[in-house]
């Protein structure tokens, strides 16, 4: 129990220094953002390794943040991709025709790449679907955590 609580713990730390991190970027709330936003949108692709240069490339598209996008891709780790990809290849099989196949193990790095049709075609459809939505959640969760903090940040420099 005791290690749980201190993960938590430095869990929120982690996100608290992220967040400010963010906000103390020099650009406007819709520009952090949208970068942000674009981060987390690749990060539910199977492409991996070409994380950071599709942030980036969809930020600067966009006008985002470029330093918020390659923040972003933190929403994909090796605490989130398990989940990621299982929801992004359920969603594929049923999108697509491709039966879903029943591992006797977790997807994992290697099975992608050996087994590109059953595996990473349906994955990449299923990211194709889901990396619209989490864009417009992760940009709306966002934009108001950043706008508030800058609002706060200026009320306070006001009276002082």
């Amino acid at each position: 129990m005791q290690l749980y609580k201190t993960f938590i713990t430095k869990l929120k730390r982690l996100i608290s220094y992220y967040k400010l991190k963010l906000a103390r970027l020099p650009a406007s709330s819709h520009a952090i953002a949208s970068g942000f936003a674009c981060g987390s949108m690749v990060s539910f692709t199977p492409l991996l390794g070409l994380h950071f240069i599709l942030a980036i490339v969809f930020a600067y598209l966009i006008r985002g943040n470029l330093i918020a996008s390659l923040i972003g891709t933190v929403v994909g780790n090796p605490l989130t991709f398990p989940f990621i990809w299982g929801l992004i290849y359920k969603v594929g099989t049923y999108v697509t025709t491709i039966k879903q196949v029943t591992f006797s193990h977790d997807i994992n790095f290697e099975m992608i790449i050996n087994q590109t049709y059953e595996i990473f075609f349906p994955m990449l459809v299923g990211g194709i679907i889901i990396a619209p939505l989490v864009w417009l959640i992760t940009y709306f969760v966002i934009y108001s955590s950043i706008s508030s903090y800058k609002k706060r940040k200026k009320r306070s420099k006001r009276s002082l």
